[in-house]
């Protein structure tokens, strides 16, 4: 803070507490150079809203209790956590904030792309022996606000977490199949080896899950062989996830090596990969039957050289309409079947043409598929003048291969109304259509990649059927917020049939107390309406579910429509683990803020290598007094290049102070665009409802720094220092300086730690001085074979306002270890 009679200034980081008294100089160039000419700045601000990342493990076995790492950003301490659905239970409130234990990017010019810093919180997760197989949903929420669901998936195989570093051969690690592996790509440079047994001529399929999980990672996969050569393998993709089958040539010790297709990486780039013998069974034909019925199906699973052929007998559930997980040969590959009352045709090859169409009935599913490149195939029905027909044509499974264009012509061949998969958002091959007069029909079915692709996988399920008055709500995302004493609308889209043309009355379940929603109905022929929702200024800051459903009016068998939401775990494609959509949507009562956090938004200059207060001020809200939290932001326009903050609590009633921004020496220069810095404070309270609450805020405007020049560099005299057991070694400093700054610095030895039994006191380097000696104590039962990395840090204070920071390496070798060539004085010599 600022005093303003003394002029003294206190910083507290984690290098030292800095306390200095500002001369009239000092003041006047901190002035002078902040009120320099500067382009004009439009601030970027970052959004406070809470967000989920990830979970690691992002699954686990049934029957177990787990430790696990919650991802997100500006989640404060207090975040609740709850799952959708039952069969796991986890503690209410997010543990304790957790260190990363992800290997540091390597230092590159700043690029202008947002970049984020997800953290990680520790909790526990308890698997029910009797919890369903598959996929889970998980949200937090905080009086900030709440998230969208995220998957945890529940398995019945032995789990294996990485440890690092396992980012080469050497150090792969260990597992037995059948197993699934939980890991994190959290470098830039990371890859991750794992090796196992393999007999030969036995199949081992390795399925990943990550990009159908919502991570950001894009697998690649490789296997070698112990003698370090790639193994020949085959290729499949789960939606944007490889699944690979590797045909063992002999038996042996093998290595699996997972990465990343792009240069990033970070605790939120997390997978799930499963190897087994057990076949991987994408899909089967056909690719539904009757509800109830015991069916025998052809299975095709990833063998030695391609698709290999086999019989399954799978009984279907008794409800119709219902999408279905069957897990037929074991839990690692459920194969999605869809059990219908309709009537139940297989494609009849030879169908190729509007001269051989194949007839279906009304209310017929057609099961076909595209066995060669050039195949497509007709099917005729007949239809009365003014009838109306839905069809559907959908890939089978999700996320296969097939893309079909699905075309209704007339009995000549004359095309009357056309669908194309590859063309709609949603990945839908739909077509609402009346009939313009009496007669035959046809529908031609072909894929977008007709003339190049085709095979046993380009499977389509068809239904066509007379049209009833149907429809589908879908609302955007599947978690929502709103501040006490305020409004927020819900947009709602309807999907009708050309039978339902009618109004339809929304309703919302589940509102917390407090919260109403005005009456709503969807306009006839409407498809989309927001729904209002007020919050009094008195509701309680809460997060609870919630289902929108909706019912024509005047429907007289009163069907019941409830409204589905895309949850975060899903790729590119909208494919997940399981289901890619929920009928529940969590809605979070957020309470009032308490705070506002901002600075001047101006350019300022400072040292590469020192630690510089930032003037910050802290607006307090609704009677709010309480300490208020700072540090980093964990999201920030641009690249940090090293830059830090260390957290720090601001008193009660306090609405200034300095923020020390530590800018390592390490830093580009006069590099405009990684000068700009986010902080994020975050306060805890109790509310009127006695609850204890958290909120977070980022700050709404950037510290804004331009680098300047080092003013001192700290140096070893040698790169490497000779040592042994008992023994003291004097390891010699040197402090280059330029002319504005010459007071003394204080060296410590900061890496390794003293518990490793490498001990230094600190020493000073003192006004005009140049090298200093430190001694390092190496303890009696000290012990290494290998060179150990030495730190030094020099830290000092230049007269005004600024505290001087300079750091140094160098190795510590054992006896008799051949030496390199080091610097004493500016020459090259040998030891």
């Amino acid at each position: 803070m600022i005093n303003r009679v003394s002029r003294t200034l206190v910083c507290t980081s984690k290098y030292r507490t800095l306390k200095c008294h500002i001369s009239t100089c000092g003041l006047w160039l901190l002035l002078s150079l902040s009120l320099l000419p500067v382009p004009a700045v439009v601030a970027q601000q970052v959004p406070s809203d809470p967000t989920s990342t990830h979970i690691f493990p992002a699954g686990g076995r049934r029957g177990t209790t787990i430790e696990v790492r919650v991802g997100g950003e500006c989640l404060p301490p207090l975040t609740k956590f709850h799952w959708v659905g039952s069969g796991l239970k986890s503690p209410e409130i997010l543990g304790e904030k957790l260190v990363s234990r992800g290997e540091p990017a390597p230092r590159r010019r700043p690029g202008e792309v947002h970049i984020y810093y997800p953290k990680e919180w520790q909790h526990a997760v308890d698997i029910a022996s009797d919890a369903p197989l598959g996929m889970h949903l998980w949200r937090v929420a905080c009086a900030r606000g709440g998230t969208g669901g995220r998957p945890f998936i529940v398995g019945d195989l032995p789990e294996f977490i990485e440890s690092e570093s396992n980012s080469t051969p050497e150090l792969a690690q260990q597992v037995v199949l059948p197993v699934t592996v939980n890991g994190q790509i959290e470098g830039e440079r990371d890859l991750d080896y794992f090796q196992f047994e393999a007999r030969a001529d036995e199949v081992v399929h390795m399925e990943v899950a990550s990009r159908r999980l919502g991570s950001p990672l894009e697998p690649f996969v490789e296997v070698y062989d112990d003698a370090g050569q790639r193994v020949t393998t085959q290729l499949y993709r789960a939606g944007s996830d490889p699944v690979i089958a590797m045909h063992v040539p002999k038996s042996g010790r093998y290595r699996i090596m997972i990465g990343h297709l792009g240069f990033q990486g970070g605790p939120h780039y997390v997978y799930r990969v499963t190897l087994s013998t057990v076949p991987f069974v994408p899909f089967v034909f056909p690719s539904g039957g009757q509800p109830g019925s015991t069916l025998t199906y052809e299975a095709f699973r990833l063998g030695r050289t391609g698709f290999e052929s086999f019989k399954i007998d799978l009984t279907l559930p008794e409800q119709a309409d219902t999408d279905q997980w069957i897990r037929s040969t074991s839990s690692l590959n459920p194969v999605h079947i869809v059990p219908s009352g309709a009537v139940d045709v297989l494609e009849a090859e030879n169908n190729n043409s509007v001269a051989s169409a194949q007839s279906v009935e009304p209310s017929a599913i057609v099961h076909g598929r595209f066995l060669e490149a050039a195949d497509e195939d007709w099917f005729q029905f007949k239809a009365t003048k003014n009838s109306t027909w839905s069809l559907d044509c959908r890939r089978f499974p999700e996320g296969g291969d097939c893309l079909p264009i699905m075309t209704i012509t007339d009995a000549a061949g004359a095309p009357l109304a056309t669908a194309n998969m590859a063309e709609d958002p949603g990945r839908a091959c739909q077509l609402q259509w009346r009939a313009p007069a009496d007669g035959s029909y046809c529908v031609r079915l072909r894929d977008i990649q007709q003339g190049a692709r085709g095979g046993l996988d380009f499977i389509y399920r068809l239904s066509v059927r007379p049209a009833q008055p149907t429809f589908e709500l879908d609302v955007a995302a599947d978690s929502f917020n709103i501040v006490q004493g305020s409004k927020a609308e819900i947009e709602v889209k309807a999907r009708r049939s050309i039978e339902c043309a009618g109004e339809i009355e929304l309703n919302v379940e589940g509102l917390p107390l407090g919260v109403s929603c005005a009456p709503a109905k969807l306009p006839a022929g409407a498809s989309t309406m927001k729904l209002q929702l007020t919050a009094e200024d008195g509701a309680q800051s809460c997060a609870v579910p919630i289902t929108i459903v909706g019912r024509v009016v005047g429907d007289t068998n009163k069907l019941l429509v409830t409204a589905r939401a895309a949850h975060l775990g899903r790729d590119s494609d909208g494919l997940s683990i399981g289901e890619a959509t929920t009928q529940q949507i969590q809605l979070t009562v957020r309470h009032k803020p308490v705070i506002r956090l901002f600075c001047n938004e101006a350019y300022q200059y400072a040292y590469r290598g020192s630690v510089y207060p930032y003037l910050m001020e802290i607006e307090r809200l609704n009677g709010f007094t309480g300490r208020v939290h700072i540090e980093m932001a964990d999201r920030q326009i641009k690249d940090l290049d090293g830059i830090e903050i260390q957290p720090l609590t601001i008193e009660p009633g306090q609405t200034q102070f300095q923020l020390p921004l530590y800018l390592p020496e390490t830093m580009h220069i006069n590099v405009q665009a990684h000068s700009n810095v986010y902080a994020q404070g975050y306060v805890l309270f109790e509310d009127a409802w006695g609850q204890k609450l958290s909120q977070l805020f980022v700050s709404e405007m950037r510290c804004m720094i331009r680098p300047l020049p080092t003013v001192a560099k700290l140096s070893s005299l040698k790169e490497e220092w000779v040592g042994a057991a008992g023994e003291t070694v004097e390891c010699w400093l040197q402090l280059d300086r330029t002319s504005l700054f010459d007071g003394p610095m204080t060296i410590e030895l900061i890496d390794p730690p003293a518990a490793r039994g490498i001990t230094a006191l600190p020493v000073v380097i003192g006004t005009g001085v140049s090298s200093v000696a430190m001694p390092i104590k190496l303890s009696s039962d000290f012990k290494f074979a290998t060179p150990q990395p030495l730190k030094f840090r020099a830290t000092g204070q230049m007269p005004g306002y600024v505290s001087i920071v300079s750091e140094a390496t160098a190795q510590l070798v054992p006896h008799n270890t051949p030496q390199r060539a080091v610097r004493v004085d500016g020459e090259a010599q040998g030891n």
